[in-house]
């Protein structure tokens, strides 16, 4: 599996300033999800489709904020992230197109295991992570590969139905860190476990006209 690995993306006192943002109690707006991508084997995603229903006791519960997605739906927020979406793309030294920004929230549910393998979308595009703060709650990424040259969108749609998933490596949210991955990889977060009641992250998906494995 290829990744890209920035720690530090962002200086200490504007990581700082986006962390005590999300954190709450000072009118940043979180948006209720009922159904949260929580593990099962009867459900797992493909792009922004669920494949079958979810068991009552599977499910869980967050709160996202989109900052920015490709049907032109901007948040009023966005501007206080700008800056962080050109750090990114400095650090990986090529232009790229933004095609969501995502914040999740996800709170802990006592459940030790990973939530549902899953890709962001069945298109060509790179996938990112930036970790707000240090927390438990890995994000695992499964040996599992969305081959786009391996079958029509809905042979692969059945194909992420009904294949069995294998752990290949987790990584473990670290504040100011951004986590970079090829977006056909399948991969699952984990809600926070232990002392950690919440875990902020920022989901990125964009493309690039360049390898960005090749040129860093």
């Amino acid at each position: 599996m290829k990744y890209i690995q920035v720690p530090n993306l962002l200086r200490p006192t504007y990581h700082s300033k986006l962390y005590e943002l999300v954190k709450g109690m000072n009118g940043f707006p979180w948006y209720f999800l009922s159904e949260d991508v929580s593990y099962s084997t009867n459900d797992i995603m493909f792009g922004e489709d669920k494949l079958l229903d979810m068991p009552e006791n599977e499910k869980a519960i967050g709160f996202t904020h989109v900052l920015l997605d490709q049907d032109n739906v901007e948040s009023p927020w966005l501007p206080r992230f700008e800056p962080l979406l050109f750090e990114v793309e400095d650090a990986l030294k090529c232009p790229l197109k933004w095609l969501r920004v995502r914040l999740a929230l996800q709170l802990n549910n006592g459940k030790e295991h990973h939530n549902a393998p899953h890709t962001d979308s069945e298109k060509d595009h790179y996938a990112a992570l930036y970790y707000l703060h240090d927390c438990t709650g890995d994000t695992v990424f499964m040996n599992e590969y969305d081959d786009p040259n391996k079958g029509t969108v809905e042979e692969r749609f059945y194909k992420a139905r009904t294949q069995k998933y294998t752990e290949h490596m987790r990584v473990t949210p670290e504040a100011n860190k951004l986590f970079v991955f090829d977006g056909h990889q399948f991969h699952a977060s984990s809600n926070p476990t232990g002392e950690h009641k919440w875990r902020v992250a920022l989901n990125l998906n964009f493309i690039c006209d360049e390898d960005l494995f090749a040129i860093n």
